[in-house]
């Protein structure tokens, strides 16, 4: 009997789903490290001081994972200071912070091999109005969309869309990845917040919120929290303030 092609997409397809919803116990884990990225951050906004280098502030993150007996990250942390934040997978470098600049910083780590992920958009110091104003479009984006999952909302294109059209009013053509992604095992799972997916969001599944702008010469701003879909909304694992006034760093 001749192979089917298809079986090998249908049974990874199966593995996802299967995969995609967590058990208390990987849920825990998930949360564990991702309270440790939140410790990481606070140590950073008190690291972050004019003339430090990205690469400085990366490995800063690095060795305050391994202070904190969490050493195996779920991906390069992403630093970038100014310009270099309408990037969006910027690899740190020597570019040095200076008042005014927008700083973007999305890491994570792994607990007992489960990830977590989450970016926080600052400003070094009083943001320029057309910074505030991106800023606050972004989390509209957020807001927007968890709105829709608090409604009950499974299908992850509907979501995906109800940020994506609310960016494409004021910024034409620039949120230029997916709303969100699963998180477990690995940093990108099963199921995916895009334009044209057809996932179906099944509860106990850990999905990133990640709308973004990227204004090239001008720098990007970029919030990420972690949620759990739940049968009747979610529920935000990600314990971080992300208001305007919280993204202010006062020099």
């Amino acid at each position: 009997m001749g192979k089917n092609p298809n079986n090998k997409k249908i049974n990874t397809k199966l593995l996802h789903e299967v995969r995609a919803p967590k058990n208390k116990k990987e849920l825990q884990n998930i949360i564990r490290a991702q309270r440790i990225a939140e410790k990481v951050l606070a140590d950073v906004l008190k690291f972050l001081k004019t003339g430090k280098t990205e690469l400085e502030v990366q490995n800063f993150i690095k060795k305050s994972f391994i202070k904190y007996k969490a050493p195996v990250l779920s991906f390069s942390p992403i630093v970038a200071f100014g310009k270099g934040s309408a990037d969006i997978h910027h690899e740190p470098g020597n570019v040095k912070l200076k008042k005014g600049d927008i700083i973007m910083l999305d890491f994570g780590t792994t607990y007992n091999h489960y990830c977590s992920d989450m970016t926080r958009t600052f400003f070094f110091g009083e943001p320029s109005a057309k910074q505030k104003k991106v800023y606050i479009d972004v989390l509209r984006a957020t807001e927007l969309a968890m709105a829709k999952i608090a409604k009950g909302e499974k299908r992850a294109w509907i979501i995906d869309k109800t940020a994506r059209d609310f960016l494409a009013k004021k910024y034409k053509n620039n949120f230029k990845h997916g709303l969100g992604h699963g998180v477990g095992t690995v940093i990108h799972e099963w199921p995916n917040f895009k334009p044209k997916s057809t996932d179906i969001l099944p509860v106990g599944t850990v999905m990133t919120i990640e709308p973004g702008i990227y204004l090239k010469g001008f720098g990007g701003v970029r919030i990420e929290d972690m949620i759990l879909i739940t049968a009747t909304g979610y529920k935000n694992l990600t314990q971080v303030p992300k208001d305007l006034k919280s993204a202010i760093l006062n020099l």
